[in-house]
């Protein structure tokens, strides 16, 4: 009776065991993460010193975001990094909206700061200001309106 207790034990176990394995769809059992997206919509033309209207549409599974817990505009001139200009975004009927202030020609960039429904995306745009230099023309990017997700954990 002792030399069936081992094989025996060896086999009820390896029926227990192959009970538990995972299953293949666990996943979607699972919160699936529902990514935002943004369209930044800037002025066609900017001229120095003036003071510009900026735009985004926040979006969800294709359907306008109007709750969002922050979106906020960060505007600097690529040669001069430091002196960032912030400007709080208000919902204003489908878009957030805020004023941005361009005082000289140049390149700057335009990076959209949005919290909603505990996601957090950051896209950034380059946008021309007036008359460009050679070296501003040349440091120019082609136009992208890429959202960079971030799932805040905080």
């Amino acid at each position: 009776m002792n030399k069936w207790k081992i094989p025996g034990l060896v086999i009820l176990s390896t029926i227990l065991l192959s009970a538990c394995s995972v299953n293949s769809d666990a996943d979607k059992l699972y919160k699936q993460p529902k990514p935002l997206s943004a369209h930044v919509m800037l002025p066609e033309r900017i001229e120095p010193q003036s003071i510009r209207v900026v735009e985004v549409h926040v979006m969800q599974e294709n359907k306008t975001v109007d709750d969002a817990e922050s979106v906020q505009f960060k505007v600097w001139k690529k040669d001069d990094p430091a002196k960032v200009q912030i400007a709080k975004a208000h919902y204003n009927g489908g878009m957030y909206t805020a004023k941005a202030t361009f005082k000289d020609d140049g390149v700057y960039y335009i990076k959209t700061d949005i919290n909603a429904r505990g996601e957090h995306i950051l896209p950034t745009q380059q946008v021309a200001v007036g008359k460009l230099s050679k070296e501003d023309l040349r440091s120019l990017q082609p136009a992208k309106n890429e959202t960079h997700n971030h799932h805040s954990h905080h």
